[in-house]
């Protein structure tokens, strides 16, 4: 996995490939029931992005098998680390035989790496998960793979080449398909510790339901269990636009890359070209703030100035913010129709307007369940680009919020069964690392979550206070009935009369008219 460097012996360097393999802890693939979870993850995730970018429903089966059958009176309880065959198949728009090896087989490739929002961020979820199949089993990876419209489809054996970070390819062949039929199977063997990351992935998979309840999703467990979420609605999320760079967030080096790639002439043409909402007149006036002239050639500009001009662009505050065309959040209606999995008895969902951190845009969505089928106490689901976020919760600025919040101002309690439900979408989600596990405590983040959960809270209270009201109401009702009938039934008894009729009532109007 060393290669020795052109200009001195002693001198070696690692792959990219070879570096993810040594340092894959940092991207989740830190033990056995992990790595399960982190794999099972990364592929449904590849499989949802390729259904979404073609517009289809998403139709998304998971199967994960162990190798060999448990030998019978095995403990499952005390087994450790076994091998598994993890096989995800999608409906989505398929890929080319071309592309499969190095989307597939090399790392930090893809097409995620534009500036839209996407569930990916790395290029190295997928291909790295496939690595950790490899490393562990020493088994290749299969592709089955077709597109609409075409006769056939192409099935693909690979493996990946650590060393050099390139694909291997050991079997190509077409295979007969229908033209209505499209998609992709990826099938391979890793180690995993099921027992111990079986909550997790289960997890994973109800709260996956949640935020895509759009996606008809199946997942078949090593003791043959089913769970199986039918799609409750047929709207998808409006997709994702990309988009040119902000002003703000550039930093010298893509300034210089920026420079070297644009065919404009002069500064006013590449700042309204090259960066989005910057129309002629800002960049004018932007590049008077900047003292740079207007018609200068941007490839004469030298280091200095290139590092003058990044702080220009950052400190100017006539630019506009970011826009928003570039997120695709997932919709008060679409959660609304998620939560409804759980059966609260309320539910209030909100979404905030766009803001923007460190030149990214992003939305904050917010939701607040109560009652119904919800256990006792706070839960809060966390999601972000539409992932659930299921380690290091106690991290995350969500849950540093929901402590934060004063219950008793809305009515409520912290042992009602409430659950918060958070999602955040943006071109650039803030993790901490690179697992994709918990938002950063960001001010503006923080700030953003907190004024979405008051506003849904102050809807839930006045639920929770009219519900109350209404069932104070009834209680003082039937008490009311239960004592008119306990009079009732007196006074027949004391006159002989029957308490079933108008007898009692007339013989009293009777009686009091002699």
């Amino acid at each position: 996995m060393l290669t020795t460097n052109r200009y001195s012996p002693d001198i070696t360097e690692l792959s990219v490939s070879a570096w993810f393999y040594r340092n894959r802890t940092i991207a989740g693939f830190d033990n056995p029931a992990r790595s399960l979870y982190v794999s099972v993850r990364e592929l449904v995730e590849n499989s949802l992005d390729a259904c979404e970018d073609e517009r289809v429903l998403p139709e998304v089966s998971v199967l994960l098998k162990r190798e060999d059958d448990l030998d019978e009176g095995h403990d499952v309880l005390s087994s450790g680390p076994e091998i598994f065959e993890l096989v995800v198949k999608d409906n989505g728009k398929g890929m080319r035989k071309e592309d499969i090896p190095v989307l597939i087989g090399k790392m930090l490739t893809g097409t995620k790496f534009t500036l839209k929002q996407s569930r990916g961020t790395f290029g190295l979820g997928g291909s790295l998960a496939l690595l950790y199949g490899q490393v562990t089993t020493q088994e290749p990876i299969e592709v089955v793979t077709g597109r609409q419209g075409d006769d056939f489809g192409h099935r693909i054996i690979m493996r990946l080449d650590i060393e050099t970070n390139q694909p291997v390819i050991l079997k190509e062949e077409m295979i007969e398909k229908s033209p209505q039929e499209k998609g992709t199977m990826v099938s391979y063997k890793l180690q995993g510790d099921w027992i111990r990351s079986k909550r997790r992935i289960v997890d994973y998979f109800a709260k996956t339901a949640i935020i895509v309840p759009y996606a008809s999703l199946l997942f078949e467990t090593p003791e043959a269990e089913v769970l199986r979420y039918e799609g409750l609605i047929d709207k998808i999320p409006v997709a994702p636009r990309e988009m040119k760079p902000h002003p703000r967030g550039i930093d010298v080096e893509l300034l210089k890359k920026m420079i070297g790639a644009t065919r404009t002439r002069t500064m006013k043409s590449f700042m309204k070209s090259s960066f989005q909402r910057v129309g002629i007149s800002i960049a004018e006036d932007f590049l008077k703030y900047a003292g740079l002239d207007p018609e200068r050639e941007p490839l004469t500009l030298e280091q200095q100035e290139l590092v003058t001009l990044m702080n220009k662009l950052a400190g100017y505050e006539r630019f506009l913010p970011p826009s928003p065309k570039s997120l695709s959040p997932a919709s008060t209606d679409v959660l609304a129709a998620g939560i409804k999995r759980l059966s609260p008895d309320f539910a209030v969902f909100k979404q905030r307007s766009p803001n923007v951190h460190e030149g990214h845009p992003f939305i904050v969505e917010t939701g607040v369940a109560y009652g119904g089928g919800l256990d006792s106490g706070i839960s809060v689901y966390r999601f972000a680009n539409r992932i659930p976020l299921l380690y290091d919760e106690r991290s995350d600025v969500t849950l540093r919020v929901v402590r934060d919040l004063n219950l008793r101002n809305y009515g409520l309690r912290k042992e009602d069964p409430l659950v918060f439900v958070m999602h955040i979408c943006s071109t650039k989600i803030p993790y901490k690392t690179v697992g994709k596990e918990y938002i950063g405590d960001v001010d503006i983040v923080r700030r953003e979550i907190e004024l979405g959960f008051k506003d849904c809270l102050r809807e839930i209270g006045e639920k929770v206070r009219k519900r109350d009201r209404v069932h104070k109401q009834r209680k003082r009702e039937n008490r009311l009935t239960e004592y008119y009938t306990f009079m009732a039934e007196t006074l027949a008894a004391a006159l002989d009369r029957d308490v079933s009729s108008n007898a009692l009532f007339d013989s009293i109007g009777g009686e009091s008219e002699l």
